[in-house]
């Protein structure tokens, strides 16, 4: 056998490439997860955020002061109701925050929208949110970056070769080529570019 592939290196180069892949692949995708730290902070993100196409109506959540703000624009039902979940890196799960609508939404298609109905702008309490600081930075504190979708992966090019492609439409958080899937987001692929991310939980 041995000399059979000497006697043939194209056969043998052929052989070995693969297992050559195999193991470069287990080195790229095995040492980050090592190597470099896990996340330390708890982050916030929405699903099936569609409102790219209807900005002037539905729900809008945004940080201001490292606190999170949720206001409902207009007076109309939107079109989709976004779910707001927050993460925790320490225990793996993923814990969604209800989303209460005012109460008196016109459904839509009922009358014509006016201008009063765009311009009323009506904040929406959620407790869960009360009491948290917030930090909007796309980049966390301990280094981690938030991807979401076509983007859901930084890093270098060589390390890109080997990205899983079943991240490229999902939420994730990178750092030094470690990557962490996030639950809920980019199951449903018709949602998965809707992926909305709100902030760091920095305190308490």
């Amino acid at each position: 056998m041995k000399s059979f592939l000497r006697e043939n290196p194209t056969i043998a180069f052929g052989l070995g490439l693969p297992l050559l892949l195999v193991v470069v692949f287990l080195l790229v995708s095995g040492i980050p997860a090592l190597l470099v730290d896990p996340p330390k902070y708890d982050v916030l993100y929405a699903t099936e955020y569609n409102n790219y196409n209807n900005y002037q109506n539905g729900v809008q959540i945004s940080v201001v002061d490292h606190k999170v703000q949720v206001v409902y624009l207009g007076s109309a039902m939107g079109y989709q109701k976004p779910r707001l979940w927050r993460y925790s890196p320490k225990t793996g799960g993923v814990q969604e925050i209800p989303i209460m609508l005012p109460p008196g939404l016109v459904p839509l298609g009922q009358r014509p929208v006016t201008p009063a109905d765009t311009a009323k702008i009506t904040p929406i309490e959620v407790p869960d949110l009360v009491g948290l600081t917030v930090d909007s930075s796309s980049v966390a504190p301990d280094g981690y970056e938030f991807s979401a979708g076509t983007n859901g992966y930084s890093g270098d090019v060589f390390t890109g070769l080997f990205y899983s492609g079943r991240y490229r439409n999902e939420a994730v958080l990178t750092k030094k080529g470690r990557s962490i899937r996030l639950p809920n987001a980019g199951n449903n692929l018709y949602y998965a570019n809707n992926t909305h991310f709100v902030g760091w939980v920095v305190a308490p």
